[in-house]
């Protein structure tokens, strides 16, 4: 599928357990290195938690819409493989159930991205359950990516997380940028104002 084999055997292929075996952990490290710190009481941790948690999502429509569906450059390969690593395989194979949760070289990148400039703005005391909090949103994300696909859902929330990504899928790939939640579609109006016709290819 990719051109540099290493790519298609160590890079592209990812299981939903693996993203919950590495990135669980270290969410559960950050949380207890809050806790530890002797100016956080454990409210103030949740709190802090939670708004990591609440960030997750708006860095998910933001990843979505703008890193994710980037165009590449015409006639740069490097360009046009990353941009098929990162996204462009999963629009182009929704099914395949080993493409379905974000490569780890890809969230590492991210990682570090937002990590550094965070840990910055918030000081040591601050940023520790701050990013466990943004850890488990993009927990919650690539896990609810992979059900949204591949499991049948039993709940509203569940049936509307899958019309909303199929429909961004198969008829509105400029709309609908938000997995687990619509709010930020919403504030920068890329919801669907209607959709008479939700009958969309689901498996």
């Amino acid at each position: 599928m990719f051109r540099v084999e290493w790519i298609e055997r160590h890079l592209s292929r990812v299981r939903p357990w693996q993203v919950a075996v590495v990135w669980g952990p270290i969410s559960a490290w950050f949380l207890v290195a809050g806790l530890r710190q002797p100016a956080l009481t454990v409210e103030r941790v949740a709190v802090l938690f939670l708004a990591g948690v609440a960030a997750w999502t708006l860095l998910e429509y933001l990843l979505h819409r703008w890193v994710f569906h980037f165009e590449p450059r015409p006639g740069s390969e490097l360009q046009e493989d990353l941009s098929f690593l990162v996204h462009g395989v999963h629009h182009d194979y929704p099914y395949d159930a080993d493409r379905l949760v974000m490569p780890p070289v890809v969230a590492v990148v991210i990682a570090l991205a937002v990590g550094f400039p965070l840990h910055a703005g918030l000081g040591p005391g601050l940023f520790p359950p701050v990013f466990a909090g943004l850890i488990a949103g993009y927990l919650w994300y690539d896990l609810t990516h992979y059900a949204v696909h591949h499991l049948r859902q039993r709940t509203a929330l569940g049936r509307m997380q899958r019309r909303n990504h199929y429909l961004h899928h198969f008829r509105h790939p400029d709309r609908l940028f938000g997995v687990t939640t619509p709010i930020w579609d919403f504030v920068f109006r890329t919801h669907l104002e209607a959709e008479r016709d939700v009958s969309v290819e689901v498996r």
